[in-house]
């Protein structure tokens, strides 16, 4: 198993990777299921990796990105139902953060109360967007804290650098949505997406002991 995740894991996403970055850039094929194939990698090798209750929350979280990226990617519909299936992921990946951080629960549920009325009370989808790349960036600019003042482990490293490109993916996003830089936008969304993915995976804490 620590074979798989360390060489042959990391080798087929980057497969994967520079396949549909080819057929993108090159406009030769539809890449849209070699995309959702990538992201069903991470999945499936984020439940292998549930050993631990850290590795079960970045499960988790991998089901509801394949989820969110079904309906985004995939049937590219339901943009809204998307978007908060990725704020679940966000919520996730701060109840993750608090655990390894040792935070209040109680900012955590503000966190998640506020969030939700949000969303609950948002008129259009681009709100609910601006609930879900808040909460992105609050787990980010936590997880940078976390590994500059905490252990530099692998796991730490390799889970803020994984939240750092999930937001360079989002911002290419919301530039392609707004027609800036759209031959580049459209193109290097799924340049970092992809990589946050499988970082985000291999932060997974496998060994029982390893969470404070």
């Amino acid at each position: 198993m620590d074979f798989y995740r360390k060489k042959v894991f990391p080798a087929l996403a980057g497969g994967l990777w520079l396949c549909f970055l080819f057929l993108d850039w090159t406009g030769t094929a539809d890449s849209t299921w070699v995309k959702y194939a990538a992201i069903c990698l991470c999945c499936v090798t984020a439940l292998l990796g549930a050993n631990t209750a850290d590795g079960r929350v970045v499960a988790a979280a991998l089901v509801f990105t394949l989820a969110a990226d079904w309906f985004l990617l995939v049937r590219n519909d339901r943009y809204t139902l998307g978007i908060c299936l990725f704020i679940i992921v966000q919520f996730l990946y701060a109840y993750r953060l608090y655990r390894l951080d040792g935070k209040t629960a109680l900012m955590l549920r503000s966190r998640l109360a506020i969030s939700c009325v949000l969303v609950i009370l948002s008129p259009f989808p681009a709100w609910t967007a601006g609930v879900y790349f808040v909460n992105l960036s609050l787990n980010t600019e936590w997880a940078w804290r976390l590994k500059r003042k905490g252990p530099k482990t692998f796991s730490n490293t390799c889970f803020a650098w994984g939240l750092l490109l999930f937001i360079c993916c989002d911002v290419c996003v919301g530039a392609f949505n707004l027609g800036l830089f759209t031959a580049f936008t459209w193109w290097g969304s799924w340049l970092f997406y992809l990589p946050s993915q499988v970082l985000i995976v291999l932060s997974q804490q496998e060994k029982a002991g390893d969470i404070p």
